[in-house]
């Protein structure tokens, strides 16, 4: 994975956000596993494995990896390399592009990847902001990822639409305030 010779940003803690494009390992000099965090805005480097960052953003918003995983599982019926949706409510999804039970995997946001160009021995992701990133997966196998997740995030939208309209079900059409009966005894009015 080539990445950008840059001044970044240093931080020891980080959650996954909905300006989150990337997240990929970066070994120190000193050989200590990083991770570099693409975000629209800024590169940020977190001392922190990719992998404790998913983990540590899963907690932040309900859950955990492998709830996450065992949720995702349910749906996609597929064992390996699977995308996590790491908020529901925020719909961040995740994709591993290799077996995310590794430290150093690289992960990519769902929402932000907008091409992929072919090249040799890999591809180029160009993310939201126009930011390139080369990897070394063929563009067919990213694809078919970004695909993966997209059924991901759209089954979980359902799902949710589907509570909502069942909830809607369950109720009278007007609000109840609709119908306020008024009676009068002995001159006076009474709301009922």
């Amino acid at each position: 994975m080539e990445q950008k010779k840059m001044n970044l940003v240093q931080e020891d803690q980080y959650i996954i956000h909905e300006y989150t494009m990337a997240v990929l390992p970066f070994y120190t000099e000193n050989g200590v596993l990083h991770s570099l965090v693409y975000e629209k805005y800024r590169i940020i480097e977190v001392y922190k494995s990719p992998k404790m960052i998913i983990q540590d953003s899963c907690h932040f918003y309900g859950s955990s990896l492998i709830g996450r995983v065992d949720s995702a599982l349910t749906i996609l019926k597929k064992k390996r390399m699977i995308p996590i949706l790491i908020s529901e409510s925020h719909n961040i999804c995740m994709i591993p592009l290799s077996a995310f039970k590794k430290q150093a995997c690289v992960w990519i946001a769902y929402k932000h990847v907008v091409d992929i160009m072919s090249m040799k021995n890999g591809a180029i992701i160009t993310f939201s902001n126009h930011e390139k990133v080369k990897v070394e997966l063929t563009k067919m196998t990213l694809e078919r990822k970004l695909d993966i997740a997209g059924r991901l995030v759209s089954t979980y939208d359902l799902r949710n639409e589907n509570i909502k309209q069942l909830h809607k079900h369950q109720f009278i059409a007007e609000d109840i305030d609709a119908y306020v009966v008024v009676s009068e005894f002995d001159g006076e009015r009474f709301f009922h």
